[in-house]
């Protein structure tokens, strides 16, 4: 059993960001995989220790692959993989085209825009693959990297399907006020017109820092200005709005997924957000409703009253969560029990510690010939730990 404790809190955060940021410019390793001459997929790794079991490809029991949310980057999963580096597992963060530092698919724009969302699946089998991911690996996708999951584990062609898998927030539905079965068949036809197919949808833009009182993303300042600051002084890595062909890729590989014969044999874990303004949580109930007489039927959990970024939520939000995800993935439970248990034997250790030794009495204050003996190295006051 892999006991997973750590992940980071917000109180921690802006002490531990210095070495976070060491952390991640020195000690992962960044991948850039030539696909083709036009296309370039980006993976960032947190490598084992050298022999770790399940980390090679002929078993990849204790390797973790993420599938990130559209717009991200590399930089967000920072603080995660930081905390997660003493597990001894092996996590890929893996970018299809047009997210993270893989190559934009417009030549001329940083639009979130893609032609067949096949694309995705395949992007993520050529990283799979280069990146020698073998049976048994764990699956764990966010926001748009969630409905990716699901055409990967349903519909691949790579040797090898996950062992388990956990959405967080998964981009199953899209938040509007008209059905699906309304709106995709007029996207459908409008976007033969090449001209509005490459539009931003009206809420699409170039990358704009909205202030954290308006967002709603996060519940968090610190995680939420830290991410937004990354952008500030990397702006090259600021991805724009989807496009309409965006949209109607992700509404037709949505429809799949419910028209699709397939059912759950292994498995899976939902966790979606009470209050995401960015994708149907609804739809996601829905489907884990549609698999519940499957062989292994998923399971679904509500995070009540939080936004969408779960990553960049506050610790009561966030932490929970993904604890219950890498929990479910690595040791088939979402049981946080034995963290209970953990802090109760450290309350018993600390209160069965002999008892320090009773302080001698000071010695009453002798007149100083220099002021800087009044300064005494024993009176400098104790920095209480976190």
């Amino acid at each position: 059993m892999i006991k997973f404790t750590n992940i980071g809190t917000e109180a921690s955060l802006p002490r531990l960001y210095p070495e976070i940021e060491q952390f991640y410019e020195q000690k992962l390793k960044f991948h850039r995989i030539n696909v083709s001459d036009n296309l370039v997929l980006s993976a960032v790794e947190l490598k084992a220790p050298q022999g770790a079991p399940g980390t090679s490809l002929q078993d990849s029991s204790n390797t973790l692959v993420i599938v990130p949310g559209r717009a991200e980057t590399e930089h967000k999963y920072a603080e995660l993989l930081y905390h997660l580096q003493d597990t001894g597992l092996r996590v890929l963060v893996c970018f299809v085209r047009g997210q993270g530092q893989s190559s934009m698919v417009l030549y001329d724009s940083n639009k979130c825009h893609v032609e067949r969302f096949l694309h995705y699946r395949h992007d993520l089998e050529n990283i799979l693959s280069y990146l020698d991911v073998g049976p048994n690996f764990k699956l764990l996708g966010f926001s748009l990297g969630g409905l990716i999951s699901m055409e990967f584990c349903f519909n691949t062609t790579y040797p090898y399907k996950p062992q388990a898998v956990a959405l967080i927030a998964p981009f199953l539905g899209i938040n509007m006020p008209f059905s699906p079965k309304v709106v995709y068949p007029i996207l459908k036809i409008l976007c033969n017109i090449r001209a509005f197919a490459l539009a931003y949808t009206p809420h699409g833009k170039e990358y704009q820092r909205i202030p954290f009182e308006e967002n709603f993303h996060s519940h968090s300042p610190v995680r939420y200005n830290l991410y937004h600051d990354y952008y500030a002084s990397h702006p090259q890595l600021a991805l724009a709005g989807p496009t309409y062909k965006f949209v109607k890729c992700c509404m037709q590989a949505q429809g799949r997924l419910h028209k699709r014969k397939s059912r759950f044999t292994f498995p899976m874990l939902c966790l979606s957000a009470g209050a995401d303004n960015v994708v149907s949580t609804q739809a996601a109930q829905e489907f884990c409703r549609e698999h519940s007489h499957d062989p292994v039927p998923p399971i679904f959990e509500l995070i009540p009253h939080a936004y969408h970024d779960i990553l960049n939520e506050s610790d009561n939000y966030r932490n929970e969560p993904l604890l219950k995800a890498l929990n479910f993935l690595f040791n088939g439970t979402t049981d946080l029990s034995y963290l209970a248990e953990m802090a109760a034997e450290q309350t018993s250790d600390q209160a069965s510690a002999p008892e320090a030794p009773a302080r001698a009495p000071k010695e009453p204050k002798r007149p100083a010939e220099d002021e800087d003996e009044l300064v005494l190295l024993g009176d400098a006051p104790r920095i209480p730990k976190d």
